[in-house]
């Protein structure tokens, strides 16, 4: 599921947003990380989706197939983490997966990152399976 926009839309919403920030915040370090944000592509673009997929989300805009994709993934995650050793899980997410299993579910369910990259799965899974439709012979060849 991609969400496309046009640059000019994009430019819009990542400026408003950046500018309310800094406003709300009122540091200079908030201040300069929105202008570093500005000219760095990557870095505005990854605001931009994570803007309107929070709007979509907001809206009810996001199916519920989608949604409960991304639950179902969080959930077998958990329970695949806190049932195997400590060594077996990778050491960007121990902090995420240690402790009781409530612990877990709770700190997991917490984290935008995990959200954020759950997300990013679930919508190259889609994307992926709508070009792969589209697209079979070359599919094959990729």
């Amino acid at each position: 599921m991609m969400i496309g926009i046009s640059k000019d839309d994009g430019d819009k919403i990542i400026t408003e947003f950046l500018v309310q920030a800094t406003k709300e915040n009122g540091t200079k370090r908030c201040a300069e990380e929105s202008l570093k944000i500005m000219e760095d592509f990557n870095d505005s673009q990854m605001v931009i989706s994570i803007l309107l997929v929070n709007s979509m989300l907001q809206q009810g805009m996001i199916p519920e197939h989608v949604t409960d994709f991304e639950t179902r993934i969080i959930s077998a995650l958990s329970t695949m983490f806190t049932t195997c050793d400590d060594s077996e899980i990778p050491i960007q997410l121990q902090d995420l997966f240690e402790g009781t299993d409530e612990e877990v579910i709770d700190r997991v369910s917490k984290s935008r990152k995990m959200h954020f990259a759950i997300q990013q799965f679930v919508s190259a899974y889609y994307t992926y399976e709508i070009f792969e439709n589209k697209y079979p012979e070359i599919s094959k060849m990729l």
